[in-house]
């Protein structure tokens, strides 16, 4: 596996997060109904230009989702061409091959914005990040349990600022809200990497603790948007629950080194 291959999965995968917070920028201004039904062009000179602000921040948003997409077809490439990792090549090829429902997706967001048309894209979003995350994972060393372990406090200091910051306790500004699933999306995908970590180190409790708390992660951020007609109060109990998820899961690794150090203790 090539140092460069490496350089642009990570690139990707950090440019396809900046690309969902600043869809999710655009989602909560309401920039996409500058364009509505012309879509794809908008409102500006020949439809082809911002007219103001919001619709720039719209073409921003059209424009990263363009280099974005390039970037992820040269990953492809490289994955096919210049590493073997078949768990790697498989996940990039699985987000290139949801990427063309992605762009539809985000056409119909813009034409029809509805709850379940929002939804779908960010489920959609969301599976490709998945994906690509899996892939940077399996490019580098895992760390040992101890590291694992790290890991897992370092998310349950997270989950406080995940829970003040979504919006539920006390109103706060978009930018504050794109600063929420920012720093969720990075709890998301510590726990996924935790998660496959664990799968390799063959401690299936805590692979299953740290994969749990990756989906109630996710399903507080869906809950998040405000957009389903769910109760927000189910964010504060989602973190609550991602917090035990969390302390179960150094339980176990804390257990599992203790119990390496005594094995190498009695080997000496």
């Amino acid at each position: 596996m090539t140092s460069r291959f490496r350089r642009l999965l990570l690139t990707t995968t950090a440019g396809t997060l900046l690309l969902m917070l600043v869809g999710l920028y655009t989602a909560y201004k309401g920039a996409g109904l500058t364009c509505e039904q012309r879509w794809p062009l908008c409102d500006g000179w020949m439809g082809l230009f911002p007219a103001n602000l919001v619709s720039f921040i719209e073409w921003s948003h059209r424009l990263l989702a363009m280099l974005v997409g390039f970037a992820l077809l040269g990953v492809l490439y490289l994955a096919w061409r210049r590493q073997d990792d078949r768990r790697v090549k498989w996940a990039v090829t699985a987000a290139v091959v949801l990427l063309p429902s992605q762009i539809i997706l985000g056409a119909l967001t813009v034409t029809e914005f509805t709850a379940l048309i929002t939804a779908a894209h960010f489920f959609t979003a969301s599976l490709i990040l998945l994906c690509l995350t899996a892939a940077c994972v399996w490019t580098v060393e895992p760390p040992s349990v101890g590291g694992l372990r790290t890991l897992a406090i370092l998310a349950a200091v997270a989950v406080p600022f995940h829970l003040a910051l979504d919006g539920s306790l006390f109103a706060v500004p978009v930018s504050v809200l794109t600063g929420y699933y920012a720093l969720s999306f990075l709890l998301w995908g510590a726990l996924v990497a935790g998660a496959l970590w664990a799968h390799g180190h063959g401690l299936p409790r805590a692979r299953l603790l740290f994969a749990l708390g990756s989906a109630v992660t996710w399903f507080d951020m869906l809950v998040a948007r405000r957009k389903f007609g769910l109760d927000q109060t189910l964010t504060d109990a989602g973190a609550v629950v991602v917090l035990v998820l969390i302390a179960g899961a150094i339980w176990t690794l804390s257990k599992r080194s203790k119990t390496g150090g005594l094995a190498a203790t009695r080997a000496d």
